[in-house]
């Protein structure tokens, strides 16, 4: 079963991804967050922002000039896209507005409930947003042949627009068709992952879920599936035990329906 590696020492695309998160995770001196200890996402989103927008400044990595003057609305959630003429292999991202993208979270009170309704998705932080990026690169794209894509997610600085903060990030392009839902079943199933609800998939084993795994966020690429686009969380806290008992709650519900 293929299982995701502990790199040693990060991939150069990697560093500055690190950095964004060890400067977010100064602003409480500890590793928490939502699906951990309990927090006001709003303020912790703040105190981030603050750092965040201090240490860009101290590395000059506000990228203005690579962002073009007009955006067209990508009709995506969380990013703006666009190219670079400078770099036609890669895609550009760019967080909309004051977003971070979004975070799953649980909800106790619903357990009465069928397991779809146990989760919603909220504001993400910087951090939980720089957290997901990185754990795209080392649990959802490490199986690719980087001598294909020898550059993975990588955050290319920020810009401050109408006074917000946002962050610029670029993908590789991959070239291939929407994966179909059998596809996609087969490569998680093949990996561990217990289906969740629709577009959530979670491993017991380390903790790694993964959302919004739609067609449009994985890539088909001559047979190989590339989950390019998916939230992926090592999961922790009240997060954690929700997951860990919707796939009980599950199993119990396929042992009914099958009693052989």
């Amino acid at each position: 079963m293929p299982q995701s590696p502990v790199a040693a020492t990060p991939p150069p695309e990697d560093r500055l991804l690190t950095e964004a998160i060890q400067v977010c995770r100064g602003t409480t001196g500890d590793d928490r967050a939502e699906s951990g200890a309990k927090v006001d996402p709003d303020s912790q989103r703040r105190r981030e922002i603050a750092a965040l927008e201090n240490w860009a400044a101290q590395k000059s990595l506000f990228v203005a000039s690579l962002v073009p003057d007009e955006l067209d609305d990508s009709r995506t959630r969380e990013h703006h896209i666009f190219f670079h003429p400078a770099d036609p292999s890669r895609i550009y991202k760019i967080t909309k507005g004051s977003g971070w993208g979004v975070f799953p979270a649980s909800l106790a009170t619903t357990r009465h409930k069928p397991v779809r309704y146990w989760f919603e998705d909220r504001p993400a932080t910087p951090l939980e947003y720089f957290e997901r990026t990185l754990l795209s690169n080392t649990h959802m794209l490490h199986e690719l042949n980087r001598a294909d894509y020898p550059v993975l997610n990588r955050l290319e600085g920020f810009v401050l627009s109408h006074g917000r903060l946002q962050a610029v990030t670029s993908q590789p392009v991959f070239d291939g068709s929407p994966a179909t839902p059998s596809a996609m079943a087969d490569w998680f199933i093949q990996r561990g992952f217990h289906f969740i609800r629709s577009w959530a998939w979670f491993r017991p084993a380390d903790g790694l879920a993964v959302f919004d795994a739609y067609m449009d966020n994985v890539m088909d690429c001559d047979n190989e599936l590339v989950p390019f686009d998916v939230i992926p969380i090592l999961t922790k806290g009240s997060l954690l035990e929700s997951l860990h008992a919707a796939v009980a709650r599950l199993a119990s519900q396929s042992h009914l329906a099958d009693p052989s």
